[in-house]
């Protein structure tokens, strides 16, 4: 396979050509590797953050989250950053939307804004095949070009490392992947949360948080997201009651899409602080 790189390079020519048999893409949401490959295009959701000076008082080893499903099937987040400021965020599901909820959101709780950030994120709806045949050689896709993502926290660090491994796997041992095979099913299992979780109401939320004891406690603070199963029976075994919460989140999710959702009140909940997307 002969790959062409656009640009200018030091010798003034404009194209450089390399041989080889395999070519990974790992640039993105809107990768130019798997347009030029003929993957299709992945659906992505609008992620606006803004950079704020953290609430007086507020530990610097605590994330907060509020939960306001009227604002976005996802949640709010802040997140404390050195210097005494901090990430305050959403993900949303229309661009302008989302920036006007974040707008409100900090005028309501007195954040000031020293700057914005935004992108667009890919949201896993279904396995992308990572590898797909260009003349003799193959072109793989890892991370957010994969939609390797948790659509759980639309976060997609570890996810993305995994397809990265699953990847080399696949090119060592000639097509067989059991990294793959195993991310495959931990973001199916995301995916089926994320469709509970978008029928829940803000009663619902306050269920969950109000059953939060300390073995769920425990539970969270030894076993991260990226271990959906290990979770879910951790929580699910001292808490019955949360998986027929779920259960019925996905139940009105299916049956009533558009259902309208509670929002007089915002439920904060402070969790200790993990480094991840």
């Amino acid at each position: 396979m002969s790959l062409a790189k656009t640009g200018p390079r030091k010798d003034g020519a404009g194209y450089e050509r390399v041989s080889c048999s395999a070519v990974v893409g790992a640039d993105g949401a809107q990768s130019s590797v798997a347009r030029a490959a003929g993957w299709c295009g992945l659906t992505t959701v609008p992620l606006v953050h803004a950079i704020v000076k953290l609430p007086s008082g507020m530990p610097s080893d605590t994330v907060r989250v509020w939960f306001v499903p009227d604002d976005t099937p996802y949640f709010y987040w802040l997140i404390p950053e050195s210097g005494g400021r901090g990430a305050l965020g959403l993900i949303g599901l229309n661009g302008q939307q989302t920036r006007r909820c974040l707008d409100r959101f900090m005028e309501k709780r007195h954040f000031r804004a020293l700057a914005f950030q935004g992108a667009r994120i890919p949201v896993y709806q279904g396995w992308v095949p990572v590898e797909r045949r260009v003349g003799r050689g193959s072109v793989y896709l890892v991370g957010d070009a994969a939609a390797q993502v948790k659509v759980t926290t639309v976060g997609g660090v570890v996810t993305g490392f995994r397809g990265a491994l699953g990847v080399s796997e696949s090119i060592l041992n000639g097509g067989r992947s059991r990294e793959l095979r195993m991310l495959r099913r931990e973001l199916d299992l995301h995916l089926l949360i994320r469709r509970s979780i978008h029928g829940f109401g803000q009663a619902d939320y306050s269920r969950l948080v109000d059953w939060m004891d300390n073995a769920m406690r425990r539970t969270l603070s030894r076993v991260t997201r990226d271990e959906a199963a290990r979770v879910l029976w951790h929580i699910c075994r001292n808490r019955p009651r949360i998986f027929l919460l779920g259960l019925r989140g996905l139940l009105a999710c299916l049956l009533h899409p558009a259902k309208r959702r509670d929002t007089s009140m915002a439920l904060p909940l402070s969790v200790p602080s993990v480094t991840q997307r």
